[in-house]
């Protein structure tokens, strides 16, 4: 098993994992301390590290190279979990209190009739809105426009076990009229699109044929051969109407968690703790903790019953999906 785990938050750029997982016996070198551009080209080929220099991951002061991106230890790892489950737990639970108007709203939603309440909340409220529209508002509040933040982290065997309960990873993409969703943890893979696509097997006008179907169903309530094979019956369209209310929804969850979550004096202490605040950025740091802290809020809220049970794939993925036009 590799030692680092190579990840993006936003749209991501295939070079940088190419160019990372050649960089692994380095980065974890750099978390330790600076070494010389010669020690370093002992550990990496030129053109990995001329990259992470050029793209700024790392940085060269006098003679020295250094981390300049978010890079977490695996000690980080370990204290990045216990601040998620904390937080995660204060978060769901203040949720559940005070965010009882969300289920009048997504009552509004075409497709309830096909589709169960406890789905549309993990879809709007555990992706849309602590994923998608807290992450966007961060960005613009900070002045950040990039289209991806790099990360890392050092993983050891029993990393599947650590990660298993964080329902912090959003998949999508758009085939033809139809946006694809998958939303779940990152501990196996997910039989559904896009993966299905990203992963060679099915093509991407088989996806966009799914989404036509998918969204007749919505309207007239008839099934097709395609949405049996892949099992999308019942999943979530959010017509352009649903789409609306669903982002709308979204927006004032994430803004008022927004305001809870950055004045929480303790947890920026917490995180100025870490190794990792040595080279990386609060802002960037920060981002990283909210995977943790929203991904097991969602833990939280499945077992709660607000969330629906994920679906489970054979390795271990677990996650739910749904399409929008």
């Amino acid at each position: 098993m590799s030692k680092l785990m190579v990840y993006v938050c936003g749209n991501g750029e295939r070079e940088y994992w190419k160019h990372a997982y050649k960089a692994e016996e380095l980065i974890l070198k750099l978390s330790e301390s600076p070494i010389s551009m010669e020690n370093a080209l002992q550990l990496v080929d030129k053109e990995s590290l001329n990259y992470f220099l050029r793209e700024s991951f790392l940085k060269e002061e006098s003679g020295q190279i250094k981390l300049n991106f978010c890079f977490t230890p695996w000690e980080d790892v370990l204290k990045l979990r216990e601040i998620g489950v904390k937080y995660g737990e204060a978060l769901a639970e203040y949720l559940i209190k005070n965010f009882k108007w969300v289920d009048d709203d997504l009552k509004r939603l075409n497709c309830l009739r096909y589709s169960k309440l406890e789905y549309l909340r993990f879809a709007v409220v555990g992706c849309y809105a602590l994923d998608l529209k807290f992450l966007t508002m961060l960005e613009n509040e900070w002045g950040e426009k990039r289209k991806f933040i790099p990360y890392a982290r050092e993983i050891r065997g029993d990393w599947g076990k650590i990660a298993k309960d964080f329902y912090w990873g959003c998949h999508s993409a758009k085939f033809g009229n139809y946006m694809f969703y998958s939303f779940g943890n990152h501990t196996g893979s997910r039989n559904a699109f896009p993966d299905l696509v990203w992963s060679g097997k099915a093509e991407e006008d088989e996806a966009e044929a799914l989404g036509r179907a998918l969204e007749e169903f919505h309207k007239s309530g008839k099934t097709s051969e395609i949405l049996e094979k892949y099992e999308y019956v019942g999943v979530p369209f959010f017509d352009r109407d649903d789409g609306k209310i669903a982002w709308e929804v979204a927006s004032r969850v994430a803004s008022e968690v927004k305001r809870l979550v950055t004045e929480v004096e303790e947890l920026k202490e917490n995180l100025s703790k870490l190794r990792a605040s040595q080279w990386c950025s609060f802002e960037e740091l920060f981002i990283e903790a909210w995977h943790w802290i929203f991904g097991w809020t969602n833990n939280v809220l499945i077992k709660e019953d607000y969330f629906a049970e994920p679906e489970e794939s054979g390795d271990g993925g677990r996650y739910v999906k749904w399409v929008s036009s």
